[in-house]
């Protein structure tokens, strides 16, 4: 049926797009608006998603439709006696995560005995469903403006898997114009094997307002 019927490719794990022999695997699946409203889940961008047995899915995988849309299943499985349905949320930005580190220092000497340290990536380029943290917001105060106004905190979605699983608190990405910074991790959403599932994080965007060299 047009408009609800596609071809999707299925990444258990996200890298593995970039080994050499990678061959996609692919489903058709049905893709349906979902009939909720909700202040917590960002229901505008979820979908109902119901393919065969043919390809086991599994929580947490990334389906690319044939349009190029990019989803991640992001609810268990149900099985059905002619399917396999969850749903599926739209990514809505690709990230790197980095982590800061400092020079190795001999502590004998005092002298450098490492790498410079700085910032480098953990983990490279994923996507993520982010929205607006739906909780009470801390407060702090602003050097631009008077009086105390809410920290701009945001909560992040992206599959669990051997690379996604290093992220750690105060691992930073930069998401638009600004930097944000891991201030919680959540495995709740992770599946107790720990194979797959849904990795949740809470950050809050770093002091000193856009990224350097932008608007």
């Amino acid at each position: 049926m047009p408009h609800i019927n596609f071809t999707f490719e299925v990444l258990h794990d996200w890298y593995l797009r970039d080994l050499i022999g990678y061959k996609p695997i692919y489903i058709r699946a049905q893709q349906t608006p979902i009939d909720w409203k909700s202040k917590i889940g960002n229901s505008d961008m979820s979908t109902n998603f119901k393919t065969s047995y043919e390809i086991p899915v599994q929580k947490g995988d990334y389906v690319i439709r044939e349009d190029g849309a990019l989803f991640m299943l992001n609810w268990n499985i149900t099985m059905h006696a002619n399917n396999q349905a969850t749903q599926s949320v739209e990514c809505n930005a690709i990230v790197d995560f980095t982590r800061e580190f400092s020079p190795e220092i001999d502590p004998m000497t005092g002298f450098q005995i490492g790498d410079d340290g700085g910032r480098r990536i953990i983990v490279p380029k994923i996507p993520v469903s982010q929205s607006e943290y739906a909780g009470r917001p801390d407060f702090s105060g602003s050097s631009g403006q008077a009086g105390m106004h809410p920290d701009h905190l945001i909560s992040v979605y992206l599959q669990w898997n051997p690379t996604t699983r290093k992220i750690r608190l105060d691992d930073e990405f930069i998401l638009g114009d600004f930097t944000y910074r891991v201030i919680n991790i959540s495995l709740a959403e992770v599946h107790v094997d720990r194979d797959c599932g849904v990795l949740t994080l809470n950050a809050k965007r770093v002091a000193g307002g856009s990224v350097d060299g932008k608007d």
